[in-house]
Protein backbone atom coordinates (compact mmCIF):
# COMPACT_ATOMS: atom_id res chain seq x y z
CA UNK A 1 0.00 0.00 0.00
CA UNK A 2 1.70 3.39 -0.78
CA UNK A 3 0.60 6.52 1.09
CA UNK A 4 0.06 9.98 0.03
CA UNK A 5 -0.65 13.09 2.37
CA UNK A 6 -2.55 16.33 0.72
CA UNK A 7 -4.22 19.23 1.75
CA UNK A 8 -8.11 19.79 0.63
CA UNK A 9 -10.16 22.54 0.66
CA UNK A 10 -8.11 25.59 -0.89
CA UNK A 11 -9.07 28.97 -1.99
CA UNK A 12 -6.55 30.64 -4.70
CA UNK A 13 -7.35 33.88 -5.98
CA UNK A 14 -9.66 32.46 -8.57
CA UNK A 15 -11.81 32.79 -5.94
CA UNK A 16 -13.30 36.24 -4.44
CA UNK A 17 -11.33 35.82 -1.22
CA UNK A 18 -8.20 34.15 -2.43
CA UNK A 19 -5.57 35.64 -2.39
CA UNK A 20 -2.52 33.96 -3.50
CA UNK A 21 -1.87 31.90 -7.18
CA UNK A 22 -2.05 28.73 -7.99
CA UNK A 23 2.33 28.86 -8.56
CA UNK A 24 2.00 30.19 -4.92
CA UNK A 25 0.25 27.41 -3.54
CA UNK A 26 1.65 24.73 -5.01
CA UNK A 27 5.35 26.06 -4.24
CA UNK A 28 4.18 25.86 -0.74
CA UNK A 29 2.80 22.46 -0.81
CA UNK A 30 6.30 21.65 -2.44
CA UNK A 31 7.92 23.08 0.82
CA UNK A 32 5.83 21.21 3.20
CA UNK A 33 6.52 18.27 1.37
CA UNK A 34 2.59 17.42 0.17
CA UNK A 35 2.33 14.99 -2.36
CA UNK A 36 -1.02 16.63 -3.75
CA UNK A 37 -3.63 19.80 -2.99
CA UNK A 38 -7.47 19.78 -3.88
CA UNK A 39 -8.34 23.36 -5.04
CA UNK A 40 -11.88 24.25 -3.98
CA UNK A 41 -12.78 28.18 -4.84
CA UNK A 42 -15.68 29.52 -4.40
CA UNK A 43 -18.69 28.66 -7.31
CA UNK A 44 -15.49 28.67 -9.82
CA UNK A 45 -13.61 25.67 -11.72
CA UNK A 46 -10.47 28.39 -13.12
CA UNK A 47 -7.97 26.57 -11.88
CA UNK A 48 -8.89 23.75 -13.93
CA UNK A 49 -6.70 24.16 -16.06
CA UNK A 50 -3.46 23.46 -13.63
CA UNK A 51 -5.26 20.19 -12.63
CA UNK A 52 -2.18 17.37 -13.04
CA UNK A 53 1.30 17.50 -11.96
CA UNK A 54 2.37 20.68 -11.79
CA UNK A 55 5.64 21.74 -10.38
CA UNK A 56 6.23 18.35 -8.72
CA UNK A 57 2.85 18.77 -6.91
CA UNK A 58 -0.06 16.55 -8.24
CA UNK A 59 -3.46 19.47 -8.85
CA UNK A 60 -6.74 18.34 -7.97
CA UNK A 61 -9.91 20.90 -8.57
CA UNK A 62 -12.91 20.96 -7.58
CA UNK A 63 -15.31 23.53 -5.99
CA UNK A 64 -16.64 24.72 -3.24
CA UNK A 65 -20.60 25.58 -3.27
CA UNK A 66 -21.01 28.24 -0.90
CA UNK A 67 -24.18 29.96 -0.08
CA UNK A 68 -25.24 31.19 3.03
CA UNK A 69 -25.34 28.03 4.34
CA UNK A 70 -25.08 24.82 3.37
CA UNK A 71 -21.20 24.39 2.40
CA UNK A 72 -20.70 21.36 -0.13
CA UNK A 73 -17.35 20.58 -1.75
CA UNK A 74 -17.64 18.94 -5.15
CA UNK A 75 -15.46 16.70 -6.52
CA UNK A 76 -14.79 15.20 -10.23
CA UNK A 77 -16.94 17.59 -12.03
CA UNK A 78 -16.47 20.13 -15.22
CA UNK A 79 -18.83 22.81 -14.67
CA UNK A 80 -19.29 25.00 -11.87
CA UNK A 81 -22.78 24.26 -9.93
CA UNK A 82 -23.89 27.84 -8.74
CA UNK A 83 -26.11 27.74 -6.18
CA UNK A 84 -25.05 31.37 -4.51
CA UNK A 85 -28.45 32.13 -2.71
CA UNK A 86 -30.35 29.97 -0.29
CA UNK A 87 -33.25 29.87 -2.31
CA UNK A 88 -31.66 27.08 -4.13
CA UNK A 89 -32.14 23.72 -1.71
CA UNK A 90 -29.11 21.85 -1.03
CA UNK A 91 -30.40 18.81 -2.54
CA UNK A 92 -30.65 20.41 -5.55
CA UNK A 93 -26.64 21.03 -6.08
CA UNK A 94 -26.12 17.63 -4.92
CA UNK A 95 -28.20 15.91 -7.51
CA UNK A 96 -26.24 18.45 -10.10
CA UNK A 97 -23.14 17.31 -8.49
CA UNK A 98 -24.00 13.83 -9.11
CA UNK A 99 -25.78 14.12 -12.20
CA UNK A 100 -22.21 14.97 -13.38
CA UNK A 101 -20.45 11.70 -12.64
CA UNK A 102 -19.03 13.64 -9.42
CA UNK A 103 -19.79 13.50 -5.49
CA UNK A 104 -19.26 15.94 -2.49
CA UNK A 105 -18.88 16.37 1.14
CA UNK A 106 -20.27 18.23 3.31
CA UNK A 107 -17.91 20.96 4.50
CA UNK A 108 -17.42 22.09 8.28
CA UNK A 109 -20.86 20.93 9.50
CA UNK A 110 -20.89 22.33 13.02
CA UNK A 111 -19.20 26.11 11.88
CA UNK A 112 -19.69 28.04 14.75
CA UNK A 113 -17.66 31.25 13.46
CA UNK A 114 -16.51 33.85 16.25
CA UNK A 115 -18.67 36.28 18.25
CA UNK A 116 -15.36 37.95 19.36
CA UNK A 117 -13.99 38.93 15.82
CA UNK A 118 -17.50 38.74 13.69
CA UNK A 119 -16.87 35.36 12.38
CA UNK A 120 -19.68 34.17 10.53
CA UNK A 121 -20.94 30.62 11.19
CA UNK A 122 -21.30 28.44 8.02
CA UNK A 123 -22.80 25.66 9.43
CA UNK A 124 -24.76 22.63 7.60
CA UNK A 125 -28.68 22.95 8.55
CA UNK A 126 -30.38 20.56 6.05
CA UNK A 127 -29.90 17.49 7.49
CA UNK A 128 -32.98 15.92 5.13
CA UNK A 129 -30.24 15.51 2.23
CA UNK A 130 -28.99 12.43 0.61
CA UNK A 131 -26.45 11.43 -1.79
CA UNK A 132 -23.78 13.29 -0.43
CA UNK A 133 -20.26 10.96 0.28
CA UNK A 134 -19.20 12.34 3.63
CA UNK A 135 -18.22 14.68 5.97
CA UNK A 136 -15.15 17.24 6.30
CA UNK A 137 -14.48 15.87 10.21
CA UNK A 138 -11.66 18.16 10.33
CA UNK A 139 -11.53 21.86 10.12
CA UNK A 140 -8.33 23.96 10.42
CA UNK A 141 -9.97 27.41 10.49
CA UNK A 142 -12.96 26.65 12.69
CA UNK A 143 -11.06 24.22 15.29
CA UNK A 144 -8.58 27.58 15.88
CA UNK A 145 -11.40 29.91 15.71
CA UNK A 146 -13.24 28.49 18.67
CA UNK A 147 -9.96 28.83 20.95
CA UNK A 148 -10.30 32.76 20.24
CA UNK A 149 -12.68 33.23 23.50
CA UNK A 150 -11.12 36.75 24.60
CA UNK A 151 -7.99 39.37 23.13
CA UNK A 152 -4.92 37.55 25.55
CA UNK A 153 -6.26 34.15 24.47
CA UNK A 154 -6.23 35.11 20.88
CA UNK A 155 -2.81 36.54 20.22
CA UNK A 156 -1.23 33.28 22.03
CA UNK A 157 -3.43 31.23 19.66
CA UNK A 158 -2.54 33.97 16.77
CA UNK A 159 1.70 32.90 17.55
CA UNK A 160 1.03 28.86 18.72
CA UNK A 161 -2.09 27.79 16.23
CA UNK A 162 -0.94 24.18 16.30
CA UNK A 163 -1.15 24.30 19.97
CA UNK A 164 -4.61 25.20 20.56
CA UNK A 165 -6.06 23.01 17.52
CA UNK A 166 -8.36 21.08 19.34
CA UNK A 167 -9.41 18.07 17.33
CA UNK A 168 -12.68 17.15 15.02
CA UNK A 169 -16.18 18.60 16.92
CA UNK A 170 -17.87 15.97 19.28
CA UNK A 171 -20.86 17.01 17.51
CA UNK A 172 -19.53 16.26 13.77
CA UNK A 173 -18.01 12.78 14.86
CA UNK A 174 -21.23 11.99 16.77
CA UNK A 175 -23.51 12.97 13.18
CA UNK A 176 -20.75 10.80 11.35
CA UNK A 177 -21.42 8.25 13.29
CA UNK A 178 -25.37 8.41 13.45
CA UNK A 179 -24.97 8.26 9.57
CA UNK A 180 -22.73 5.18 10.04
CA UNK A 181 -25.22 3.14 11.47
CA UNK A 182 -27.34 2.98 8.30
CA UNK A 183 -25.16 3.90 5.45
CA UNK A 184 -21.69 3.92 4.75
CA UNK A 185 -20.48 8.18 4.49
CA UNK A 186 -16.48 8.50 4.79
CA UNK A 187 -14.65 11.61 6.40
CA UNK A 188 -11.69 13.85 5.35
CA UNK A 189 -9.86 16.77 6.46
CA UNK A 190 -10.00 20.22 5.50
CA UNK A 191 -8.12 23.89 5.88
CA UNK A 192 -10.03 25.98 3.91
CA UNK A 193 -7.18 27.72 3.46
CA UNK A 194 -7.22 31.63 2.02
CA UNK A 195 -4.02 32.60 3.50
CA UNK A 196 -6.87 36.33 4.61
CA UNK A 197 -5.32 39.65 5.75
CA UNK A 198 -7.43 40.69 8.50
CA UNK A 199 -6.64 44.11 10.76
CA UNK A 200 -6.96 44.73 14.17
CA UNK A 201 -6.32 47.55 16.29
CA UNK A 202 -4.45 49.02 13.39
CA UNK A 203 -2.12 45.97 12.70
CA UNK A 204 -2.07 43.69 9.98
CA UNK A 205 -2.24 40.12 10.88
CA UNK A 206 -2.44 36.88 8.51
CA UNK A 207 -4.39 34.00 8.84
CA UNK A 208 -2.99 31.35 7.39
CA UNK A 209 0.59 31.47 5.60
CA UNK A 210 -0.18 28.15 3.37
CA UNK A 211 3.22 27.02 4.84
CA UNK A 212 1.80 26.59 8.15
CA UNK A 213 -2.05 25.66 7.08
CA UNK A 214 -0.33 22.68 4.52
CA UNK A 215 1.87 20.94 8.07
CA UNK A 216 -1.78 20.84 10.08
CA UNK A 217 -4.87 18.83 8.90
CA UNK A 218 -3.79 16.53 6.17
CA UNK A 219 -5.85 13.73 4.17
CA UNK A 220 -3.61 10.82 3.47
CA UNK A 221 -4.72 8.53 0.44
CA UNK A 222 -4.16 4.55 1.27
CA UNK A 223 -3.88 2.89 -2.55
CA UNK A 224 -2.51 0.08 -3.63
CA UNK A 225 -0.96 1.29 -7.03
CA UNK A 226 1.22 4.06 -6.93
CA UNK A 227 1.10 7.37 -8.35
CA UNK A 228 2.24 6.78 -11.94
CA UNK A 229 3.57 10.65 -12.57
CA UNK A 230 0.38 11.75 -15.24
CA UNK A 231 -3.15 12.85 -15.62
CA UNK A 232 -4.19 9.45 -14.44
CA UNK A 233 -3.49 10.20 -10.98
CA UNK A 234 -6.09 12.71 -10.48
CA UNK A 235 -8.64 9.54 -10.68
CA UNK A 236 -6.52 7.72 -8.33
CA UNK A 237 -7.06 10.58 -5.68
CA UNK A 238 -10.94 11.04 -6.66
CA UNK A 239 -11.11 7.23 -6.16
CA UNK A 240 -9.34 7.39 -3.08
CA UNK A 241 -11.55 10.05 -1.43
CA UNK A 242 -14.71 8.49 -3.08
CA UNK A 243 -14.17 5.17 -1.32
CA UNK A 244 -13.16 6.02 2.05
CA UNK A 245 -9.67 4.63 1.29
CA UNK A 246 -8.22 7.73 3.21
CA UNK A 247 -7.48 8.83 6.74
CA UNK A 248 -7.62 12.25 8.38
CA UNK A 249 -4.26 13.43 10.70
CA UNK A 250 -2.65 16.52 12.07
CA UNK A 251 1.19 15.90 11.06
CA UNK A 252 2.53 19.44 12.66
CA UNK A 253 4.11 17.44 15.84
CA UNK A 254 4.46 14.03 14.27
CA UNK A 255 4.06 12.76 10.29
CA UNK A 256 0.93 10.18 10.65
CA UNK A 257 2.45 8.59 7.00
CA UNK A 258 2.53 4.41 7.74
CA UNK A 259 -0.47 4.28 9.80
CA UNK A 260 -2.53 1.57 9.39
CA UNK A 261 -6.28 0.41 10.60
CA UNK A 262 -7.67 -2.59 8.37
CA UNK A 263 -9.47 -5.93 8.96
CA UNK A 264 -7.55 -9.07 8.37
CA UNK A 265 -9.92 -12.32 8.73
CA UNK A 266 -11.75 -12.50 11.96
CA UNK A 267 -9.43 -9.32 13.38
CA UNK A 268 -8.68 -5.34 13.13
CA UNK A 269 -5.20 -4.39 12.97
CA UNK A 270 -3.95 -0.90 14.21
CA UNK A 271 -0.98 0.33 13.28
CA UNK A 272 0.83 4.22 14.43
CA UNK A 273 4.15 4.68 12.95
CA UNK A 274 4.69 6.28 16.86
CA UNK A 275 3.27 5.07 20.30
CA UNK A 276 -0.10 7.03 21.23
CA UNK A 277 -3.49 6.71 22.49
CA UNK A 278 -5.30 4.65 20.63
CA UNK A 279 -9.10 4.24 21.02
CA UNK A 280 -11.44 2.21 18.79
CA UNK A 281 -14.82 3.42 18.30
CA UNK A 282 -17.36 0.96 17.99
CA UNK A 283 -20.61 1.61 16.10
CA UNK A 284 -20.68 5.10 17.88
CA UNK A 285 -19.27 4.26 21.39
CA UNK A 286 -15.40 4.17 22.53
CA UNK A 287 -14.84 0.01 22.45
CA UNK A 288 -11.27 -0.24 23.30
CA UNK A 289 -8.21 2.32 23.69
CA UNK A 290 -4.16 1.46 24.14
CA UNK A 291 -1.09 3.57 24.70
CA UNK A 292 0.43 1.66 22.02
CA UNK A 293 1.92 1.74 18.67
CA UNK A 294 0.02 -1.47 17.53
CA UNK A 295 -3.12 -2.62 18.68
CA UNK A 296 -5.13 -5.75 17.41
CA UNK A 297 -8.73 -7.48 18.52
CA UNK A 298 -10.91 -10.27 17.40
CA UNK A 299 -14.21 -9.34 15.86
CA UNK A 300 -17.08 -10.69 17.66
CA UNK A 301 -19.88 -9.15 15.71
CA UNK A 302 -21.24 -7.11 13.25
CA UNK A 303 -20.70 -3.41 12.65
CA UNK A 304 -18.50 -0.21 12.09
CA UNK A 305 -14.75 0.57 13.70
CA UNK A 306 -12.72 3.79 13.25
CA UNK A 307 -9.70 4.52 15.27
CA UNK A 308 -8.87 7.85 17.08
CA UNK A 309 -5.23 8.48 18.01
CA UNK A 310 -3.88 11.14 20.02
CA UNK A 311 -0.51 11.88 20.64
CA UNK A 312 1.68 12.68 23.65
CA UNK A 313 3.31 15.66 23.22
CA UNK A 314 3.05 17.67 27.07
CA UNK A 315 -0.31 16.85 26.76
CA UNK A 316 -2.45 14.93 24.80
CA UNK A 317 -3.09 16.22 21.34
CA UNK A 318 -5.31 15.23 18.63
CA UNK A 319 -3.23 13.11 16.01
CA UNK A 320 -5.19 10.88 13.86
CA UNK A 321 -8.63 9.59 12.69
CA UNK A 322 -9.65 7.05 10.63
CA UNK A 323 -12.33 6.31 8.11
CA UNK A 324 -14.57 3.08 9.50
CA UNK A 325 -14.15 -0.50 8.73
CA UNK A 326 -17.83 -2.41 8.04
CA UNK A 327 -17.77 -5.40 9.67
CA UNK A 328 -20.59 -6.89 7.56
Amino acid sequence: MFDYAGAIHIHTNYSMDGKRSVDDIVDSAKRCGLDFIVINDHFTLGAKKYEGWYRGVLVVVGEEISPRYNHYLAFGIDRPVLAESDSVKPQAFIDEVNSQGGFGFIAHPDHAGNKLFKVKDYRWNDWSVTGYTGFCIWDLQNDWQITLTNYFQALLSYHFPAHYLRGPKKETLARWDEANRGGKFYGIGEVDNHETIKEYFGMKFKIFPFDFAFRTIRTHLVVEEPFAGNCEDVKKVLAALKNGRCYVSNDYFEDAKKFRFYQRGNEIIAHTPKKSLIRIIKNGEKFLEKFEDNLSFKIKEKGFYRCECYLKKMVLRPWIFSNPVFVE
